[in-house]
C-alpha cells in the first residue's frame, strides 16, 4: 500500500516520509516498516508472505494501528488515494537515493509528477513459466481491477474527467503500462538482458508494467490498482486478483488453451475504465461485445466464488459487490465535493476510510 502522507490541519501532502522512515528503522522494537518512495509525502508498507487474505488482514490491520500511533505523536496523518485532490507537484520533494535521482535524472519532468499512489498485490508462482502465462490471462481482466479501483479524479483541484487520472500520469514513464505479451519465459528474459545490455533499465525493478514478473519474490505483481480509501476494498480486490491468479495458473497447469484477446482490445478496455470507472462498458473478453462493467465484474465474480470457497477468501470476494453497489472511490470523491464544494473535505473523507 502506497499512502499519502498529509497535514491534517491543511490536508495538504507533507514531505514527512524520510523521518517516518529513519524513526521505524532506529525503533525496530515498535515492529512498524515503512519504506520510502520517490515523492516524500509517501510511504509504502507491505505485508509479509501471506497464505490466505485472512493473513493479509491481519498483518495491514496490525501495520496500520502501529502507523497511526506513530503518526499521531508527529503529527501528521496518513490516507489512500490515487493522487491527492489539491496537491501541487511543483511543491514535491524527493528522496535523494542514487535509484531515485537516476529515475528524476532519465525521466526528468515526467517523474517529477509522481505524485501518485496504487495498491500492488502479489501472488506467488512456482516458475516463470508459469508466471509468464498467468500474466498472459490476468492482463485481460486487469481493466475489471482498475474500474473497481479507480480513486483518483482530482488533479492539483481540478476534476480531469477521468475516473483514475493517476493511470495517465503513471504510463508516461518509459516502462510504464500495459505488459507485453510473451510466448514463454525465454522471451521475457531475452527482453530484460537487451534492456539491460543497453542502459534502458539498471534492473528489473524498473519495469513498471500494470502486471509484471517480480523474480526476486517468485511472484506476479498485480499493479494497476489505484490506492483504495479503505482496507476492506483492498482485501477485496486482494481476493479478486487471487482467485484469478489462481484460476488461470490451474488452467495453464491442465493445458487447456484459452483464447487471448487482441492487444488492442485490452488497451481500449483499460482506457475505458481509467475513464468511466464502473459507469461504462467493457468488450467481454469472452464474447467481444460489448457490456455494462458492473454486469462484466458481477459474473467474473460469481464464476470466482467456488474457487474463492476452497481458498478461504469468500467473505472477502463479496466486498467487490459492495463496491459495486456503493461506486469507486472517484465516484465517492465526486459526490463528496459535489456535497460540500470542498476538496478539503474529500481529503478529511479519504483519511477517515483508514482511521479507526
Amino acid at each position: 500500500m502506497e499512502l499519502q502522507i498529509i497535514d491534517p490541519e491543511t490536508g495538504n501532502l507533507t514531505p514527512r516520509g524520510p523521518e517516518l522512515v529513519a524513526f521505524c528503522e532506529e525503533h525496530p522494537e515498535v515492529g512498524l516498516v515503512v519504506k520510502p518512495e520517490l515523492v516524500q509525502a509517501t510511504i509504502e508498507i507491505n505485508t509479509g508472505i501471506c497464505k490466505d487474505v485472512a493473513q493479509v488482514e491481519r498483518d495491514l490491520t496490525t501495520q496500520l494501528t502501529l502507523l497511526r500511533s506513530v503518526c499521531r505523536e508527529r503529527g501528521v496523518s496518513f490516507l489512500s488515494a490515487g493522487t491527492h485532490p489539491f496537491a501541487r507537484w511543483r511543491e514535491r520533494q524527493y528522496t535523494q537515493t542514487p535509484r531515485y535521482r537516476a529515475l528524476v535524472d532519465k525521466h526528468v519532468w515526467t517523474a517529477r509528477r509522481m505524485q501518485i499512489y496504487g495498491l500492488h498485490v502479489h501472488v506467488g508462482m512456482p516458475d516463470g513459466e508459469t508466471a509468464i502465462q498467468v500474466i498472459n490471462q490476468i492482463t485481460q481482466y486487469a481493466p475489471m481491477l482498475l474500474a473497481l479501483s479507480a480513486n483518483s479524479p482530482f488533479w492539483e483541484g481540478d476534476d480531469t474527467g477521468l475516473d483514475s487520472c493517476r493511470t495517465k500520469v503513471f504510463e508516461n514513464l518509459s516502462s510504464a503500462g500495459l505488459p507485453f505479451r510473451f510466448e514463454n519465459w525465454e522471451g521475457y528474459e531475452n527482453l530484460i538482458q537487451v534492456l539491460l545490455e543497453t542502459g534502458s533499465i539498471g534492473s528489473q525493478r524498473e519495469i513498471w508494467w500494470d502486471i509484471r514478473p517480480h523474480s526476486d519474490f517468485g511472484t506476479i505483481e498485480v499493479r494497476i490498482c489505484d490506492a483504495t480509501r479503505t482496507l476492506a476494498e483492498v482485501l477485496a480486490l486482494t481476493a479478486l486478483v487471487q482467485c484469478l491468479a489462481v484460476y488461470f495458473r490451474r488452467l495453464y497447469e491442465s493445458g487447456e488453451e484459452v483464447r487471448l484477446l487482441h492487444p488492442g482490445i485490452i488497451r481500449e478496455n483499460k482506457w475505458r475504465a481509467c475513464r468511466w470507472g464502473l459507469e461504462g462498458e467493457l468488450i467481454d473478453p469472452l464474447t467481444l461485445q460489448g457490456i455494462p462493467t458492473r454486469k462484466l465484474i458481477e459474473q467474473t465474480v460469481g464464476e470466482m466464488q467456488p474457487l474463492a470457497a476452497e481458498l478461504g477468501c469468500s467473505a472477502y470476494l463479496a466486498g467487490i459487490f459492495a463496491m459495486l453497489e456503493s461506486g469507486n472511490g472517484a465516484t465517492r470523491q465526486r459526490r463528496i465535493h459535489a456535497q460540500t464544494r470542498s476538496l478539503v473535505a474529500v481529503v478529511a473523507d479519504l483519511e477517515a476510510g483508514l482511521a479507526t
